[in-house]
């Protein structure tokens, strides 16, 4: 029997894309981390904030959902949430790795989109 189905190719943007992803989640539960003085505040904000994201993220922008949003509204979701990923990273302390997460995934979401066209 022969597999017929179509696989994405999968190149360096690709890649990229997967580290921005997971440098998305680890600087949420960071910011979460740092955003609260109570220790239960604290917990809460490090799971709670990535596990939004990753909700998110796997209804309306993973490759595989079948509810995915089609640019130029997925391109739009992404930017905004590696743009508050961002913000939420400068707001504890770390504004320097909150512009360098934000503006690589940015690029590299706007240029797998310019791809996609």
């Amino acid at each position: 029997m022969h597999d017929h189905t179509v696989r994405p190719q999968i190149g360096p943007w690709e890649i990229v894309a997967f580290g921005c992803e997971l440098a998305m989640l680890v600087s949420l539960a960071v910011a979460g981390w740092q955003g609260a003085d109570a220790m239960p505040a604290r917990l809460a904000l490090a799971v709670v904030m990535p596990a939004f994201v990753v909700a998110v993220w796997a209804v309306w922008m993973a490759p595989t959902s079948p509810r995915r949003l089609h640019n130029p509204w997925r391109l739009l979701g992404q930017v905004v949430l590696f743009a508050l990923t961002g913000a939420a990273l400068a707001a504890v302390g770390h504004p320097w790795w909150g512009v360098g997460v934000a503006a690589i995934s940015i690029l590299d979401v706007a240029v797998l989109a310019v791809r996609e066209r």
